[in-house]
């Protein structure tokens, strides 16, 4: 599902901080010390938690409604978070790995002396070598 959208239930504490957690994800809170702050860290669990759940194959939980979700505090409020996921999908494919390569001693020593960069030169090559296009990250 490309789009998500999950309430979370944010708690102001005496110190003004903020607590969240989603209702729907069982276990999950955020603890800042400003709403904006709160609300930006429950967004990036929120994606964290349905690349994770997308990745296994598995359904994520129908998001609870407002009548559904039992304030603790007459104070707490409900907030909704709306997450696009194909960006953060894209992302997540396209981050940096550590990938070891084995090759002579004096190879390697004439690239440095060339100031080459390794982690180019492999993926240029790698892209090649599997015919895809050396435009796309």
């Amino acid at each position: 599902m490309p789009r998500y959208i999950y309430p979370v239930v944010a708690e102001q504490g005496e110190d003004g901080g903020f607590g969240l957690y989603f209702p729907d994800f069982p276990g999950t809170a955020i603890m800042a010390p400003d709403i904006y702050t709160a609300i930006r860290d429950a967004k990036d669990m929120l994606i964290n938690l349905l690349l994770d759940i997308e990745d296994k194959g598995e359904n994520a939980p129908p998001p609870s409604t407002p009548d559904q979700i039992q304030l603790e505090d007459p104070n707490d409020k409900i907030v909704f978070i709306d997450v696009y996921m194909p960006p953060f999908r894209d992302e997540a494919a396209n981050k940096s790995v550590s990938k070891n390569c084995t090759m002579p001693k004096w190879l390697r020593e004439a690239a440095d002396e060339a100031g080459l960069n390794f982690s180019q030169i492999l993926q240029n090559g790698l892209k090649e070598a599997l015919g895809l296009d050396q435009r796309k990250s």
